[in-house]
């Protein structure tokens, strides 16, 4: 058991605090220092997000007030990623912490795949340090500061400084270093408050900070997703007719708020190429698990802050929760909440939202919203399908010569119109037992609109005339075009003197106007731009991308993409080729393995081997393939000899 250990400062990280301890207790190793503080051997210096915390806890002096849940929320940096996780993976994420096996803390965090690297040194307030020392006599390490996308200070608006503490010291595993051992003299650079790029990483930091010591909301991967898809579909530039979001258009929105210069800062670059870029992944897959810098990027660019997003109330429903009322008079469900599913699109003009709902009886029924009253949950704008049940109702109905069709119309709440109509689509018969009125008798709607140009012979010559005078001003159309010239006095010639149209219409065309394709010529055009394509993709310095067909067909412009996507069938050399310019997927991993070399290579680090491994994104499954397996012993044999 320890019998001292410093009093945390505010918003100090756990790492700083048992910095200051070995700064004050002089240990002979630094071995000795973890031995003392864990109880054991094993643990090594985490500045971010430590585990074996029990066994921390348990080491403090006696009479000590602090608990696990205490360090972990307000002196780590787990905050920052509690909101946007889900339940069951953040108490993971605690239990982690708590316990002595931490080797899964970053992946259940989704750090390890969102390419979002933790800043490489350890960073400092030139004006925090200044502040720290008037009031506490020593300054420490602020957990704000640590974590990427924090660029500036949020409380002095001047941009953070790089130390020469090393987040991740490989060869120093067990050193813990405080700021005041790493104390550097540096005059302060303040932000431009003019410079949009500048207020935009103002803003971030502003609200991680609050992220870190205000936010207690986890409302689920599944909220945020909803939330998201409400506050998107508020722009009708954004959504099509039938609710779906227009990525690309978003993404052309999202690009223009942001310049590409702060999205390769965050490290949140996007591709429009990438069609599954993260932008898309967020308000598409409620499932997938993102960085929260991405988050914070898309809650900006809906208009709130990180508090005004979690604090929002979730927007109304057009038509409510599920379940909804079946409206079919003769469903035993009727006016019960039996419905589940319900189909929303929306009108191009007023942007008005229309539900649709799909009962297990058959009957589908639309409803123009958003619901104004309780009442509104009772009624229809439109029957679409009635249904196998109310079908059966009907027919039985039909036969029963004791009802009349009022009645009937009322038992099966539509009108008397609508009864006929349905019978005769069913095929019921006419007249109905015991009764002598046709329906055409009783609904002259139904009768057929008769109208003979016999009666108005001034009619038929108008439209010979002028149906002559459109072919006049037009001798070169086809009979397409001349029928979308004039379509009404088309349809009514078709109608009634058809002999006597056919007798004046230009002879067809064989091909209909289209133009002949000479596919072989453009096998050849499309095979060169294919070999370009899939180059420039292997030369490019970003992080590789997999030479598929689908990856060459979306780099081409148009048309060649549309004819690799679409028509390559009818292109064999293409095809022939793009067989061989693929890869396959040890192929791609070992370009993989020896782009994150290269990379490791440029920042002068020589990486140990389950870091080339993280950095390139190899399974564990990849990792066994011989040519995979080849080439991380060329790769780190031409680092180690780089040192």
């Amino acid at each position: 058991m320890l019998g001292f250990f410093p009093n945390p400062y505010p918003n100090e990280l756990l790492y700083s605090v048992c910095a200051r301890f070995q700064q004050r207790v002089y240990y002979p190793s630094q071995i000795s220092v973890v031995r003392d503080l864990f109880q054991t051997k094993n643990a090594i210096a985490i500045f971010d997000l430590p585990s074996k915390l029990n066994r921390l806890v348990a080491a403090l002096p006696t009479g000590h007030s602090y608990t696990v849940d205490n360090f972990i929320d307000n002196h780590t940096l787990l905050p920052f990623y509690r909101p946007f996780l889900p339940l069951e993976r953040l108490q993971l994420v605690r239990q982690d912490m708590c316990g002595d096996n931490g080797s899964k803390i970053y992946t259940r965090l989704g750090i390890v795949a969102g390419f979002i690297e933790m800043p490489s040194h350890l960073r400092f307030c030139p004006l925090c340090m200044e502040d720290d020392q008037k009031q506490f006599g020593e300054c420490y390490w602020h957990r704000l500061h640590q974590l990427p996308g924090v660029e500036v200070c949020s409380t002095h608006g001047v941009f953070l400084e790089k130390s020469a503490v090393l987040t991740h010291n490989r060869r120093r595993i067990y050193e813990f270093i405080s700021l005041e051992q790493a104390t550097q003299v540096i005059s302060p650079r303040p932000i431009d408050p003019l410079n949009p790029d500048h207020k935009v990483l103002l803003k971030i930091a502003i609200d991680i900070d609050w992220l870190l010591n205000n936010c207690r909301f986890v409302p689920g991967l599944e909220a945020l997703y909803q939330k998201y898809l409400s506050l998107v579909k508020t722009n009708p530039e954004l959504v099509t007719y039938t609710g779906r979001i227009r990525v690309q258009e978003f993404l052309r929105l999202f690009k223009n708020y942001y310049s590409s210069q702060v999205l390769d800062s965050l490290q949140c670059p996007l591709d429009e190429q990438i069609r599954d870029n993260w932008l898309a992944q967020l308000v598409r897959f409620p499932k997938r698990i993102h960085h929260p810098l991405r988050h914070l990027l898309l809650i900006h660019f809906l208009g709130y802050t990180a508090q005004e997003f979690f604090e929002l109330k979730e927007t109304p429903k057009p038509f409510g929760n599920a379940p909804w009322c079946c409206l079919n008079p003769v469903c035993k469900y009727f006016k019960k909440p039996q419905i589940k599913e319900c189909l929303i699109t929306y009108n191009q003009e007023n942007r008005k939202p229309t539900g649709t709902f799909f009962c297990s009886c058959g009957f589908v029924y639309s409803r123009i919203g958003p619901d104004q009253s309780p009442e509104d949950h009772f009624q229809f704008s439109k029957i679409k399908v009635y249904g196998s049940v109310w079908e059966e109702y009907l027919k039985a109905f039909w036969e029963d010569s004791s009802l009349t069709l009022k009645e009937i119309s009322q038992r099966l709440g539509v009108q008397v119109k609508t009864v006929l109509r349905q019978a005769d689509k069913l095929k019921l018969t006419f007249p109905r037992p015991n009764t002598k009125a046709r329906a055409t008798e009783l609904c002259s709607s139904l009768k057929p609109c008769v109208f003979s140009f016999i009666q108005a012979p001034d009619i038929l010559e108008s439209c010979r005339k002028q149906w002559l005078e459109v072919i006049a001003a037009n001798a070169e159309a086809g009979r397409t075009q001349l029928r979308s010239k004039a379509p009404a006095i088309y349809g009514q010639l078709y109608k009634y003197d058809k002999n006597w149209l056919l007798e004046h219409l230009p002879p067809p065309l064989t091909n209909n106007g289209t133009l002949y394709v000479d596919w072989n010529n453009r096998d050849i055009e499309t095979l060169e731009v294919v070999k370009v394509a899939a180059q420039c993709l292997k030369q490019d310095v970003n992080r590789p991308i997999w030479i598929s067909r689908t990856a060459i067909a979306n780099f081409l412009d148009h048309p060649a993409s549309a004819w690799v996507k679409r028509h390559l069938n009818r292109l064999p050399i293409t095809a022939k080729v793009l067989d061989e310019l693929t890869e396959t997927r040890e192929e791609f991993a070992v370009r993989r393995v020896q782009w994150a070399a290269n990379t490791f290579h440029q920042e002068n680090i020589t990486p140990q081997k389950w870091q080339l491994v993280r950095r390139a994104s190899l399974r564990k499954e990849t990792r066994k393939l011989p040519l995979v397996k080849e080439a991380i012993a060329d790769a780190l044999e031409v680092l180690n000899s780089l040192i």
